[in-house]
């Protein structure tokens, strides 16, 4: 089973080799966080908006689609770690059948097998379980967010107002991220 596209697994020789790994890390982390943002963002409509909460995360499911297949393809070009069309091939295959099962998901809503909250919590279930998987596929950042998305879930199917302590475990998450890259860049830069 492939694994993710983490860093580059052996030292390149070359000081562009060096800027190169420096520039897809920071692109990683500005990436991650703004994946986050829109994650905490469809968190603040579930709470507070729940009619429409599953519209709101259909779309950031075709947004994540999109963002992490272009991410996936530019970081392994640029680390030189992938083919390009395996990957892009991987990408539709799990996107795909993830925005097949948003539109089931929305047939049981039409069909009254489920309501209104349950098809949100739904939706947030398949958007969590497709951002894991591609965690193998992009980056292991993508874990990350899927975790938040995850706590997400359980916060909102058993606690009212959630908000606040999901939006404390987004910003720890976050800088945890950004302090391992950064130490990352600097230690890479040392070697």
């Amino acid at each position: 089973m492939d694994t993710a596209i983490n860093e580059p697994h052996i030292s390149p020789p070359a000081a562009t080799a060096g800027t190169t790994f420096k520039h897809v890390l920071k692109v990683d982390a500005a990436l991650f966080v703004g994946i986050t943002f829109f994650a905490m963002l469809g968190i603040g409509i579930t709470n507070y908006r729940v009619d429409s909460a599953y519209s709101y995360w259909s779309y950031m499911l075709v947004v994540l689609a999109v963002v992490t297949t272009a991410w996936g393809s530019w970081r392994a070009q640029k680390l030189g770690l992938r083919e390009g069309g395996k990957l892009l091939y991987q990408q539709i295959i799990l996107w795909g059948a993830a925005l097949v099962s948003v539109a089931v998901i929305y047939r049981l809503l039409e069909a009254g097998r489920i309501n209104v909250d349950t098809t949100g919590l739904l939706v947030l279930l398949m958007l969590t379980f497709a951002t894991f998987v591609d965690g193998m596929l992009v980056s292991w950042k993508l874990y990350v967010v899927s975790a938040l998305l995850l706590l997400t879930l359980l916060m909102a199917a058993y606690v009212g107002q959630f908000l606040w302590i999901i939006l404390l475990a987004a910003v720890v998450l976050i800088a945890l991220v950004l302090i391992f890259v950064v130490w990352k860049i600097r230690s890479y830069h040392n070697d």
